[in-house]
């Protein structure tokens, strides 16, 4: 009976255990647009996009995690999740403004 249970439980592990992996935080660099050139910025642009996609694939992945974790949780460690995946959306739109910022300068200069 105890390896019937076991097989059953082993067998839902992997939607239950979805693992998410470390959280990106890899932040590629923004050149400074007051010197970059042109390839500088599309760089820059092409990496966050990809870092970008990377955090929103990370947040999807811990939203659809959160039913199976949180209830397990104490009070304490649920504010810790949140404020976790709070930090990583506000640094990934802190490096975004930070690129939107180097475009505006890279364009002033061509000015």
């Amino acid at each position: 009976m105890s390896l019937v249970f076991a097989a059953a439980l082993f067998g839902s592990l992997p939607a239950m255990a979805l693992d998410c992996g470390e959280p990106p935080l890899d932040y590629p660099p923004v050149p400074d647009g007051s010197r970059a050139t042109a390839d500088d910025i599309r760089d820059a642009r092409d990496a966050v996009l990809a870092f970008s996609r990377t955090v929103d694939e990370y947040l999807t992945c811990m939203d659809q995690r959160a039913p199976n974790i949180l209830p397990y949780l104490t009070k304490e460690q649920k504010a810790r999740w949140d404020e976790d995946l709070t930090k990583i959306h506000n640094e990934r739109r802190d490096l975004q403004v930070k690129l939107n910022e180097a475009i505006r300068a890279y364009r002033r200069q061509d000015s």
